[in-house]
């Protein structure tokens, strides 16, 4: 499934960023607007999330085989959700102060 987001991210970014790129094209050499302010904020919100999804899932990569050399504190929030502070899973029940028994 992250393999197929991961192919419709990268189709959403090309895509806006060709529209983005044709608009900023008719503007420079003359021809007026391609298309109305919403429309140019749609294609830009579309392209920078679209970028960042990629970017989330590389770091996501890196990470899981430990060639992240840096963090990415946003990447590093999005990916623990759930999770401990350590990376230990909350949901799973980890134990701690939270067992109950003798």
């Amino acid at each position: 499934m992250r393999t197929l987001a991961s192919f419709v991210a990268f189709g959403a970014a090309i895509t806006s960023f060709s529209r983005l790129w044709q608009g900023v094209r008719s503007v420079v050499e003359g021809d007026g607007r391609l298309y109305g302010s919403l429309a140019a904020i749609w294609w830009m919100g579309l392209f920078l999330a679209s970028m960042a999804y990629l970017a989330l899932v590389i770091y996501a990569a890196d990470r899981a085989a430990g060639r992240a050399k840096r963090t990415i504190p946003i990447f590093e929030r999005l990916l623990n959700r759930g999770r401990g502070p350590h990376g230990a899973d909350v949901a799973a029940g980890s134990g701690g102060a939270h067992r109950h028994g003798h």
